[in-house]
């Protein structure tokens, strides 16, 4: 005798209702976010008739140019599974560098001489993060009173100035290239290499292999030290190129110029990481939150509306895209809470 087992199928209209369930879940996953940013871009062309124009989208593009850089640095670290609270501190220590030095060694060699102290600051990051086992919130937020030290020094509390007859050095964050701002340009053009490192290059798909899973990765082969300290290194250097730039645009390096850039860096990388459904960092999804805190603090300042509410805002719609992500990616467990 034998015994046969049907499988019980649900009715077609269950089955299809699940299905659309599912696409719906997926076209949020991958689109909410963006379609929230047209959104508020359409209220406030709406609501001010000076935010939808050329002008506006260039002066916003222009006030998000050293925080997207440091942004995008960030992003490396928060991939390989770290933090680093330093990005803003270093910013304001290679632009002091950069005044100091320009006088004595010229523009080309004080860039470089900066970029190279900047590379410096990330490679002791990566060390003490990885060699000397130490937490890298711990790590670096000692390094930012260090630098802070460091810089307080340097200036003795006053600006650096740069010399007018600078004119190649004061291009690179004032000049223009028709209607286009030239640090914009250098702005794409750090993004795409950027972008390319992320994702065609054996250094990006292993700073995320780490990222994702380091105990994995080391069995696999990839040397989850070296790389970590590779992603601090690229933040550092990011950061490095919009003190730089924000040097040129004030023809000074302030003590203090940098650091109100951290939490919009930490904002924009994790604000960006729900943008395409990545639920990763990725530096796309990085720019476009930046731009998106631009965005919004601009449509918010033509339509009246105070700093503080602004700041409120801009919390709240990070809590609630996070959240968002989170509540689309409830199926995976939750384990980090660092």
């Amino acid at each position: 005798m034998t015994m046969t087992t049907t499988a019980v199928v649900p009715p077609p209209t269950q089955a299809g209702a699940k299905g659309r369930s599912r696409n719906g879940l997926h076209f949020l996953r991958r689109w909410g976010t963006i379609i929230v940013i047209v959104l508020v871009g359409l209220l406030f062309s709406k609501l001010s008739p000076y935010f939808p124009t050329i002008s506006n989208f260039n002066n916003i593009l222009f006030s998000m140019i050293v925080s997207a850089l440091v942004s995008m640095g960030l992003t490396f670290v928060v991939a390989a599974g770290s933090f680093d609270l330093s990005v803003g501190v270093t910013v304001t220590t290679v632009s002091i560098v950069t005044a100091l030095l320009i006088p004595y060694t010229g523009m080309a060699g004080g860039i470089i001489l900066a970029l190279i102290a900047a590379c410096l600051i990330g490679l002791v990051n990566g060390l003490l993060v990885t060699y000397a086992r130490l937490s890298g919130i711990v790590s670096t937020l000692g390094m930012m009173f260090v630098l802070g030290g460091i810089n307080q020094y340097l200036t003795n509390g006053y600006q650096v100035p740069v010399a007018y007859g600078e004119v190649a050095f004061r291009y690179i964050g004032q000049g223009r290239v028709g209607p286009i701002a030239f640090p914009v340009i250098l702005l794409a053009l750090v993004f795409i290499a950027g972008h390319i490192l992320a994702t065609r290059s054996k250094a990006g798909h292993y700073i995320g292999a780490v990222g994702d899973n380091p105990m994995a990765a080391y069995y696999s082969g990839i040397l989850v030290y070296r790389w970590v300290t590779v992603s601090f290194v690229l933040s550092a250097l990011f950061a490095g190129i919009g003190g730089i730039i924000l040097t040129s645009i004030s023809s000074s390096a302030q003590p203090v110029g940098g650091e109100g850039y951290l939490l919009e860096a930490f904002a924009a990388v994790f604000l960006g990481a729900t943008i395409l459904g990545k639920g990763k960092p990725h530096l796309l999804g990085t720019l476009l939150g930046v731009f998106f805190l631009y965005m919004v603090s601009s449509g918010m300042n033509m339509v009246g509306i105070s700093f503080a509410t602004r700041q409120l805002f801009n919390g709240l719609v990070l809590i609630l895209a996070v959240g968002a992500n989170a509540l689309l990616n409830r199926e995976e467990i939750h384990l980090k809470f660092i």
